[in-house]
């Protein structure tokens, strides 16, 4: 196995990627469109590209200091001590505010469902026969990436690392068969994309992209050498998914699969800061990473927002309404407030404590 292959540890262009994915979600979820080829666009596919950052930075961070561990700099006690606790200031603080609040207000169903909510397990509740999860619907994502956090770093350590990269592979394929088997037992249901080995070919890319920036740097810059590689990862994606078709299982179980492609691309070039042009501009931009920036409030916050409007119109009638002229800029303006607020009063002070617990 090669020495790492020192790289910046940290994109800006990654992070205004997490801008336009949160950006897509919103307008999945607060725009209803009524054109089929409209209806097909990747939007919601937001949460994946989301799958694919989590899965390179999460990796290449453990595989670093995998390194430092075999160095003797470190001890793997220090190493996993950090890294949950790091990842515990950073995603614990504003979730949990946020159920114990919906708790203390009985909002909707949290009272019925808060033990699946408090131990991110949302998404195995709406893989399996449970009633509708209600505005808490969008929290599987969340309970996904939380499972990736806790079993990753396990596997990661226990795995030498000559076989790393076999084993990022094996679960790629899996993923890919489990959600195949899973299609022809039970259909088009929740499962297919929430449980976590469903997520694990988007997960998997990025951990691919993690390991070949560190130990194979040449591969990640051959794919930055082939020209509009980022577009024509999208074709397959384009023909089976958003075009109109009569094989469905090829749009079910393809779906996450194609897309998670074309995002590994696209987090190819960015890990490396490889976008130029107008694409660079769109991703540097200070307004495109302050959004990368507060992405996970956006996305913790947005699901709610439509409740909240609908409160706004029973307080002030004459002023929101059933709209779309008022309530899509109200819901997308206001997930940004909330955020925005989360950020300056919650998460930016807690986050200081990450420097207590450095790796």
């Amino acid at each position: 196995m090669n020495k790492v292959k020192s790289s910046s540890s940290f994109s800006s262009q990654i992070q205004g990627l997490r801008c336009f994915a949160v950006i897509a979600v919103l307008i999945f979820y607060f725009s209803h469109f009524e054109n089929i080829y409209l209806k097909r666009l990747p939007l919601g596919q937001g949460v994946n590209l989301f799958f694919v950052i989590s899965g390179f930075l999460i990796t290449r961070i453990l595989l670093v200091n995998k390194e430092k561990i075999e160095a003797g700099k470190t001890t793997l006690k220090q190493v996993l001590k950090a890294f949950y606790i790091r990842r515990s200031i950073r995603i614990f603080p504003i979730y949990y505010i946020t159920i114990l609040f919906l708790l203390t207000i009985n909002f909707q169903n949290t009272r019925d469902i808060w033990a699946w909510l408090v131990s991110y397990t949302a998404n195995f509740y709406i893989s399996f026969d449970h009633p509708y999860i209600g505005s808490f619907n969008h929290l599987w994502s969340l309970a996904v990436e939380e499972q990736f956090y806790l079993l990753w770093p396990v596997l990661l350590f226990v795995i030498p690392i000559k076989y790393v990269e076999k084993l990022i592979v094996s679960i790629i394929v899996v993923s890919l068969v489990f959600k195949i088997i899973y299609f022809d037992y039970y259909g088009w249901d929740a499962g297919l994309n929430a449980l976590p080995i469903s997520c694990g070919d988007s997960l998997g890319f990025g951990a691919l992209i993690a390991f070949w920036s560190l130990y194979r740097i040449h591969i990640i810059e051959r794919i930055n050498r082939i020209r509009f590689i980022v577009l024509l990862s999208f074709i397959p994606f384009v023909y089976f998914v958003i075009f109109p078709r009569d094989y469905i299982s090829i749009v079910a179980v393809g779906n996450n699969f194609l897309f998670s492609i074309f995002a590994f691309f696209i987090v190819v070039k960015a890990s490396q800061q490889s976008f130029s042009s107008v694409t660079k501009f769109m991703l540097e931009n200070p307004i495109s990473l302050h959004i990368g920036k507060i992405s996970y409030g956006i996305y913790l916050y947005h699901f709610f927002m439509p409740d909240f409007y609908n409160e706004m119109t029973v307080f002030f009638p004459k002023i929101f309404y059933a709209s779309s002229v008022v309530k899509l800029p109200f819901l997308f303006v206001s997930s940004l407030i909330f955020a925005q607020l989360s950020w300056v009063i919650i998460e930016k002070p807690i986050l200081k404590l990450k420097e207590r617990f450095n790796y």
